[in-house]
């Protein structure tokens, strides 16, 4: 652990002196180089293939543990799964599956409710998948016991909503490369960031509520898959009323022009509205551990 250490006071005191140049050009560096393994992935994944071992998302080789065995091809047994771990890491195996997850629905099917107890937490939804990554602060630092007295994480994965792998079932080890970043980002404040693997939870926290507003409605589409929910009120002037025939023609208005109420609210007389945005139902619920703390979603 001592080298470990070393590596990431090192990453911490470079990560601390760049200047804003330096670190713009750090970042957009990282961003492309994300960019072009998404692009990768995506013509794959678009063919049924996997980008990394180059097969067919349905092959099992037992001798060449990948990825996207998370999709559980024929033949792979839960047994299978610490072989992945120990390849690839906990944010190879984060980036995936956000990656698979946001090939059904951009943001929607990923949550993020880390919080001050944990390092990692996080659900991601494909289909008939689901899987939870979920690395405490006790976890992080090797809590005692016979087989988690080292910095580990934990793996729920489920299909079609029946378990098949559960949190308790593993003590996955994190690498000790992975480590070092991670201890120098969080000496530093730094936080992970997923291209084109964000989350609902990013979404809300880095977009103009405006944009939400304005975002036609598709009233032919499943209510249940909607990704925001709306809920717009309206407060009459003082000293005046609100028609309630009003309201009704502007919400039939909005109807027939495929925009949401609340984007034309602003308009009945007489009164002032304020619309808040929320997860819809499409929104993957997050899967803590039993007994964890899972943060509570904003509304703005």
């Amino acid at each position: 652990m001592a080298k470990v250490d070393q590596i990431a006071q090192k990453i911490a005191d470079r990560l601390g002196s760049m200047s804003e140049e330096e670190r713009v050009h750090h970042n957009a560096s990282q961003i492309a180089e994300s960019e072009r393994q998404h692009a990768h992935f995506k013509a794959a994944f678009d063919q049924g293939c996997c980008y990394i071992c180059e097969a067919d998302l349905t092959t099992f080789v037992e001798t060449a543990p990948c990825l996207h065995w998370f999709l559980r091809p024929p033949g792979v047994k839960k047994r299978h799964y610490p072989a992945v771990a120990e390849k690839f890491g906990m944010m190879a195996i984060q980036s995936w599956v956000r990656w698979v997850a946001n090939e059904d629905g951009w943001a929607r099917n990923i949550a993020d409710t880390t919080d001050e107890h944990h390092i990692v937490q996080v659900t991601a939804r494909y289909g008939d998948y689901a899987w939870s990554i979920s690395c405490g602060k006790t976890d992080f630092a090797g809590h005692t016991g016979k087989n988690s007295n080292f910095p580990h994480y934990h793996l729920q994965m489920s299909i079609k909503d029946r378990p098949f792998i559960s949190y308790n079932d593993f003590h996955f080890r994190i690498h000790d490369d992975e480590l070092s970043i991670l201890k120098a980002m969080e000496a530093t404040g730094v936080k992970s960031k997923f291209v084109n693997g964000e989350s609902f939870d990013d979404v809300l926290a880095t977009i103009d509520p405006q944009w939400v507003v304005d975002l036609p409605v598709d009233r032919t589409a499943d209510p249940q898959r909607a990704a925001f929910n709306l809920q717009t009120i309206l407060i009459a002037d003082e000293g005046t009323t609100i028609s309630g025939e009003a309201i009704y023609d502007m919400f039939q208005q909005a109807k027939r022009d495929g925009v949401s109420f609340a984007s034309r609210a602003q308009t009945i007389p007489h009164s002032s509205g304020r619309t808040l945005i929320g997860e819809g139902p499409g929104v993957v619920d997050p899967a803590p551990r039993e007994g964890g703390r899972g943060s509570n979603r904003r509304q703005g």
